[in-house]
């Protein structure tokens, strides 16, 4: 479990170290030498250590290890590096999150000065180019960056249609094979899964499925959640929610009843389904709570299904909810 924190002058050298280290290895795939040569620069000791004394610089550790960092000035989000080894794990999306919550304490609206190799990732949270800044470089080099701003408030989520490119996120969300097996049982056999495993999975069930519908939530500010809907009878008239996720940082806060009560008014409204049901395991019950607060409830026992997960049988309850009572 990585740990969150703020960083101290005992850091300051390992600080050092991962940014140079994560600058040296990255950057050149996206600037001319002399701007990687600026970037290295400015993150020096001298402004680490003003960023520690300033109480503005965070950690996030691995076995005591520091394996990225960040900072907040006011409401600008700065020096955001994970280690290149540890990239694609999820930990820049939690080191954000965690910025992001802190400023959102005292201010709507969240600024960044946005690399080019953070720039998708910045998009994909909700920032927008807002204006450009210029760098002067040696030997007359110039480097144009992309200021970027996000709107902190909570936005209203909507549905839409899954996107190959949300597998990247949505995998990320389970960090350990208890909470990913919550999710999808045994619908895959290894953990941890791949977007290529989550894609390839969804093709074979579209292929296989007459109505078969993956589906994502979305805010002002990026992904929240995903689902997947898929008839279960000849008649379209009972519909299947499936493989319901939030992001395990924004938890708590009704992301998911919200993209569970958008999910029914598609079922009822649009796809005019009698019902809708889902399975749940026994044991999660953060999940069932959920479900029950938009309506779901138990069916008889003898529907209940059960799933042999790590050498034992788990019993998953089954879950439904009709138009009358919606």
């Amino acid at each position: 479990m990585a740990e969150y924190r703020l960083a101290s002058l005992d850091n300051m050298e390992e600080i050092y170290d991962l940014v140079q280290k994560t600058i040296r290895c990255t950057y050149p795939k996206y600037y001319l030498p002399e701007i990687v040569d600026f970037f290295s620069e400015h993150h020096s000791r001298k402004h680490i250590e003003e960023d520690i004394r300033s109480g503005n610089l965070y950690i996030l550790l691995e076995d005591e290890r520091i394996i990225g960092t960040g900072a907040c000035d006011a409401n600008h989000i700065g020096r955001v590096y994970v280690l290149p080894e540890k990239q694609g794990c999820g930990f820049g999306t939690l080191i954000m999150n965690r910025l992001e919550e802190k400023i959102a304490e005292d201010f709507d609206k969240v600024l960044i000065d946005a690399s080019l190799p953070a720039c998708s990732m910045y998009m994909h949270r909700g920032y927008k180019t807002t204006d450009h800044g210029i760098w002067e470089c040696e030997n007359g080099v110039i480097q144009i960056y992309e200021i970027m701003e996000k709107n902190l408030r909570k936005n209203s989520l909507s549905l839409r249609p899954y996107r190959k490119s949300d597998a990247q996120y949505i995998v990320n969300w389970c960090k350990d094979e208890i909470s990913f097996r919550n999710w999808c049982a045994d619908r895959y056999e290894t953990f941890p899964i791949t977007p290529d495993d989550m894609n390839r999975q969804y093709t074979d069930l579209s292929d296989d499925i007459d109505g078969f519908y993956p589906m994502t939530a979305v805010d002002e500010n990026g992904i929240v959640g995903h689902m997947i809907m898929r008839f279960t009878d000849n008649g379209n008239q009972a519909l299947r929610f499936g493989f319901v996720i939030v992001d395990d940082m924004k938890r708590g806060r009704g992301y998911g009843k919200e993209m569970l009560s958008l999910a029914l008014k598609y079922a009822f409204e649009i796809l005019k389904v009698g019902k809708v049901t889902l399975g749940v395991f026994e044991n999660n019950i953060p999940a069932y709570r959920c479900y029950k607060s938009v309506g779901f409830q138990n069916v008889e026992q003898g529907q209940d299904e059960y799933y042999k997960i790590g050498g034992e049988n788990r019993r998953c309850v089954m879950m439904e909810v009709t138009k009358c009572r919606n």
